[in-house]
Formats: C-alpha cells, sequence, structure tokens
C-alpha cells in the first residue's frame, strides 16, 4: 500500500512535467504606435496594462514585454489605463488556450485582443 501512495505521488507531481506544462505562463505585450489613433480614446504616451496585483507597465511602442509566472490554474484580471483612467479590463484562463504562453495586443480601434502567442507572429517575446 505504501508503494501505491508513492507511485500516485510520483505521477501527481510528474504531470505537469510529462505533458510539457511548467504550472507557470506567460503574456508577450506585442508593441503598438506610439502616435495617437485618429479615432482613438486613448494616450499612447501614457498607457499602461497592469496583470493582477502586478505593477502597472507602459505598453511598449518598439518591443514587445514579457511577462511572465503567472499560475495556469488561475484566471487573471488584465487593466489597461491611459492618462489614469481604466480604458478596458478583461479576464482570462489560460485553461481557454491550448497553450501557457500568450500574446496580447491593443490598436485602441478594436479593443484588446488576446490569442495564442504562436499565431501572433508581431509578438516577439523569447
Amino acid at each position: 500500500m505504501k508503494r501505491a501512495a508513492q507511485i500516485a505521488l510520483f505521477v501527481l507531481v510528474a504531470c505537469p512535467l510529462l505533458s510539457g506544462q511548467s504550472g507557470r505562463g506567460t503574456v508577450c505585450v506585442a508593441p503598438n504606435p506610439s502616435e495617437p489613433p485618429k479615432l482613438g480614446y486613448y494616450n499612447p504616451a501614457t498607457l499602461t496594462i497592469q496583470v493582477d496585483k502586478r505593477q502597472p507597465i507602459k505598453w511598449p511602442h518598439k518591443e514587445s514585454v514579457q511577462i511572465g509566472d503567472l499560475d495556469l490554474s488561475q484566471r487573471h484580471l488584465n487593466v489597461l489605463t491611459s492618462d489614469g483612467k481604466r480604458i478596458q479590463s478583461f479576464w482570462f484562463r489560460f485553461s481557454n488556450y491550448r497553450s501557457n504562453e500568450l500574446c496580447v495586443d491593443f490598436d485602441g480601434y478594436q479593443g484588446v485582443r488576446l490569442q495564442e502567442k504562436k499565431a501572433s507572429p508581431w509578438c516577439k517575446c523569447d
């Protein structure tokens, strides 16, 4: 019986490793233009994204920025602000995607788009 418990514990611990998932995920933030949109409602110079309770980061304009160490089993709140005002927020779960590497981009016209990184060539996080 003790041996069976040891095997069960090993399988529980090894499952994420065997499936290729480490239990942590990343979101790559794709750069957006630094010029204000013609019909937009935000200021690219002050645009930030905040994931959960982490520090907000300035939205990049030249190179992608990676937000890592996100728990695959939790849902995550993303908040976009500009000029100190919330302009959009959304929840997501990694379980809604086939990958634990996602890409988020924002153009000000269609809003936020979150999808798998491999389907987003404009996301250049390593």
